[in-house]
């Protein structure tokens, strides 16, 4: 694969797309103030290479129909977390490519969730990362692994 083809952007992609542009700029993807983890209410609190914390205040939202955290919100923040993980202090970004989840613990009376994720490979194309998710009496709710492919800014930038 050239190297243009390995920054999975297109040429229209090049010119004002979010990846492209983060790096024009110096800023890393995903951190704008419309960033999906925002909305989510996600914050990750702690960062190193191949490592990250991150904390979410449980709300309503978050609930499902049974008044438990809903799998979705869990699977969100372990994908973020992990690649926060994956990507810290590395010249690329790291888009999910492969996740997997187990519930092992329903999240339930607590009034905020902790992911701790960890770098366990970092190849040449790709990172796997564990992740683990605790409730704020640190019950284990949930472990994951996460794939992630490392997207190479474009040429020159």
């Amino acid at each position: 694969m050239d190297e243009k083809n390995r920054t999975g952007l297109t040429e229209s992609a090049e010119e004002g797309g979010t990846f492209a542009d983060a790096w024009k700029h110096g800023k890393e993807p995903g951190t704008g103030p419309e960033d999906f983890r925002k909305l989510v209410g996600f914050e990750i609190v702690e960062r190193g290479m191949g490592y990250a914390k991150g904390e979410l205040a449980v709300k309503p939202c978050h609930l499902n129909v049974l008044g438990v955290i809903h799998g979705g919100v869990l699977f969100t923040i372990a994908d973020t977390t992990s690649g926060a993980a994956a990507s810290a202090g590395r010249p690329y970004a790291v888009p999910t490519v492969n996740g997997s989840i187990n519930y092992l613990k329903a999240g339930k009376n607590t009034e905020k969730i902790i992911a701790e994720a960890e770098e366990i490979k970092n190849g040449r194309n790709f990172s796997v990362c564990v992740c683990s998710i605790y409730d704020d009496r640190g019950e284990l709710l949930a472990t994951t692994t996460m794939t992630f492919f490392h997207l190479m800014p474009p040429a020159g930038q």
